[in-house]
């Protein structure tokens, strides 16, 4: 087939010139006769910018052949003057949700350094008169697996000697490539080891629990930065039956969230029942769409579970204390949540920063997204702040012992003591069952012996702590007492699994 080529006189592109002219001239003119902002019919006020953009379209010669024209130079524009990028950037996110954002790698170190981490091996350090020493040991680091234990003075990295090293020296040398190799000599009850740790990824343990009272676990889960954090969380709860355990209080209390996969299997391993439904996964409908997350059965069968939370629980710490409480397997106490109901994809950029956008929004069986809205406690409760002036508190007379069924103006100067430490909700001038339980736990806490009294040894104790405590404020946790109480009435019930010879368990 031959092309038909198509040729112009002069007079003819003298004319296209002409009515090229006339045309931008009449849209120049109708762009300084219309007002910056039009009124819709809805009443709602337009932006020009999306007029613009297609009028650069439609008109612009470079625009002719090139539809991203616009987008392109916006492109050159920001590489240009990098400093706007981040404005321009975060400002656009914003009006996609508040959650979406563009971080340097700086800044996302410092606010997402929970699902960050870093590469070493594994321990952290103190200054001491002896040297660099190790005070904590990483759950499966190399650091462990190499045998470095608490205590141990790194004595030489390498080869170099570290006497004279500051932490900063000694964690400087400690942290590198992942995979590369660094050899510490140690000097533990006077002797050196010399081990080799491998670097590699670590990731703070956000998870840790003890024994309250008998039959009452408390479990902490700070975040749900990464699968160490739910590897620890499976540990004590797969060990709670070895202690007989009848109640738990979870405290999520201050938790940003983390992982959403390990908040479904924290939830997994407490839901008793098979086959409830747990919480559900909002996608893209490209990308899936709902994705609903069903249990598999088999958690203990406790008498009672309270979980913890406040204004700090957030995204997947109020997706697990949701799914708990909308399946009715465990009790919510505390304040409002905070209200994050939509989770975000972290990518990495070629340069180091990272880009967090908006990719799903979770749902929970009762009540849906919390997005913006939070999570109401079954128990609404706020900690108490305290103020303690020791010249206006009632004199203690530390000498004495004081027993159940006294009253006396010396108990209430002691209840008055217990008041402001937490342990009674008010000063009495008689001593009950509630003032012998703070007596109990006062003992508890300065490991003296048990006793159902106030020897003078517990007053004497009661004066110091007003001493050390005098002048200051501090929050009374009156939400873990409430917990505690709730947990310690549920373990007095009968317990409702047996626990066999092998360690593991059947539900009576």
């Amino acid at each position: 087939m031959r092309v038909k080529r198509i040729w112009f006189s002069k007079m003819e592109i003298s004319m296209k010139k002409v009515a090229k002219r006339l045309a931008a001239l009449t849209l120049a003119v109708s762009l300084c006769i219309t007002p910056a902002g039009a009124i819709t019919q809805d009443g709602e006020k337009e932006t020009w910018f999306d007029n613009i953009w297609e009028m650069i379209d439609t008109y612009g010669l470079k625009a002719e052949n090139d539809p991203y024209v616009l987008q392109n130079y916006i492109n050159k524009y920001l590489r240009d003057h990098p400093d706007e990028l981040y404005q321009v950037i975060n400002d656009i996110l914003s009006l996609l949700d508040t959650h979406s954002m563009y971080l340097s790698s700086e800044e996302y170190s410092q606010g997402f350094s929970t699902l960050e981490g870093y590469v070493g091996i594994g321990v952290t350090l103190q200054e001491t008169e002896a040297g660099v020493q190790i005070v904590e040991v990483a759950r499966d680091s190399s650091a462990e697996e190499a045998g470095l234990m608490a205590g141990d003075i790194i004595a030489a990295i390498d080869g170099q000697d570290a006497a004279a090293m500051t932490n900063t020296d000694v964690a400087a040398l400690l942290r590198g490539e992942e995979g590369t190799s660094v050899s510490i000599t140690v000097l533990r009850q006077g002797a050196e080891t010399t081990v080799t740790c491998v670097r590699r990824q670590i990731n703070q343990v956000y998870v840790s629990g003890e024994t309250l009272a008998d039959g009452v676990e408390y479990i902490k889960v700070s975040a749900m930065g990464s699968e160490s954090d739910w590897k620890v969380f499976s540990e004590i709860w797969q060990g709670l039956p070895a202690n007989n355990t009848r109640a738990v209080i979870l405290d999520l209390r201050g938790n940003g969230g983390g992982v959403i996969d390990i908040a479904f299997d924290m939830a997994n391993a407490i839901v008793q029942q098979p086959d409830v439904y747990l919480a559900g996964v909002h996608w893209r409908e490209d990308m899936g769409g709902l994705e609903q997350h069903f249990s598999t059965g088999g958690g203990l069968p406790l008498n009672q579970i309270v979980v913890l939370v406040d204004g700090g629980t957030a995204s997947a710490a109020e997706l697990l204390a949701g799914s708990l409480q909308d399946n009715d397997t465990a009790l919510l106490l505390g304040t409002q949540t905070y209200g994050k109901g939509q989770g975000q994809y972290h990518i990495s950029l070629f340069n180091g920063d990272k880009l967090v956008i908006t990719t799903l929004q979770l749902e929970l069986p009762e009540q849906g997204c919390w997005e913006g809205v939070g999570l109401t406690p079954d128990i609404q409760m706020e900690n108490s702040l305290v103020s303690v002036d020791a010249s206006e508190l009632q004199p203690l007379d530390t000498t004495a012992t004081l027993r159940f069924g006294d009253s006396s103006e010396n108990v209430y100067a002691m209840t008055e003591r217990l008041a402001l430490l937490g342990l009674l909700d008010a000063p009495t001038d008689t001593v009950d069952s509630e003032v012998l339980d703070a007596i109990s736990a006062l003992r508890s806490s300065y490991e003296m012996e048990p006793g159902l009294y106030a020897s003078p040894e517990v007053l004497a104790a009661l004066n110091a702590a007003m001493q050390t405590l005098d002048g200051q404020s501090y929050t009374v946790d009156r939400q873990l007492e409430a917990a505690r109480e709730i947990c310690k009435q549920a373990a007095a019930e009968p317990q409702q699994y047996t626990v066999l010879p092998d360690g593991s368990w059947t539900k009576n």
